[in-house]
């Protein structure tokens, strides 16, 4: 159910948890809906121009601008998180989850300034990305543990098996700590934070190239 005051919108559940989006939520909404859409004309544009050397410093500039529409959409979710009543244990494991995104985040900031060449939210369409962190991360997952039984790499990179075991790790120390949980985010948790310990790796080297 949604509710609409002076302060901003209300959105209730059939749980009975509130949500209010305050004024800074609707602008950072605001703000990243429009470096989306910029970002999407801004390579519309470019892919019909004759890029020289000098110009590249610019380009980079502007993808940095319009890339900050991820950091936007992650200060809504923090925001949005931290209007939860959530338990302690809920904020620690959430803690964990915003940490391990925002390494991502970071790393496709440092893309767009040219100092590094690939990271999951610049190479990969935002779905595509998505897809990468919590998908592909537990094929990776699955696939490293074979090799290992078979005493080889299965992706032929270090770091990806490294990753892996410490990701399986983790699924096996947040099973005794989420014990007691509600089931929806208990299985959230568990998959959630093993994915995103697992796409550590594509620091290192991206998947799917």
């Amino acid at each position: 159910m949604v509710e609409l005051n002076t302060s901003g919108i209300k959105i209730r559940s059939k749980e009975g948890i509130k949500l209010e989006l305050k004024k800074k939520d609707k602008i950072l909404i605001s703000i990243a809906l429009c470096l989306f859409f910029a970002r999407g004309i801004y390579f519309s544009f470019i892919i019909h121009q004759d890029i020289t050397e000098d110009m590249i410093p610019y380009y980079n500039l502007v993808e940095f601008i319009t890339y900050m529409y991820v950091v936007a959409l992650f200060a809504l979710l923090v925001s949005v998180l931290a209007k939860l009543d959530l338990t302690k244990k809920d904020k620690i494991l959430i803690s964990i989850i915003l940490c391990l995104f925002f390494v991502h985040i970071l790393h496709g900031m440092l893309d767009q300034l040219g100092v590094i060449g690939y990271t999951v939210f610049t190479d990969y369409a935002l779905p595509v990305s998505f897809f990468v962190l919590f998908v592909w991360s537990w094929i990776i997952m699955i696939l490293n543990s074979i090799g290992i039984i078979y005493e080889q790499y299965s992706w032929g990179v270090p770091s990806y098996t490294f990753f892996s075991i410490i990701a399986w790790i983790s699924l096996f120390v947040l099973i005794i700590y989420t014990k007691g949980m509600k089931l929806v985010p208990r299985m959230v948790y568990l998959y959630l934070i093993p994915a995103l310990v697992t796409s550590l790796a594509y620091l290192y080297s991206l998947p799917l190239h």
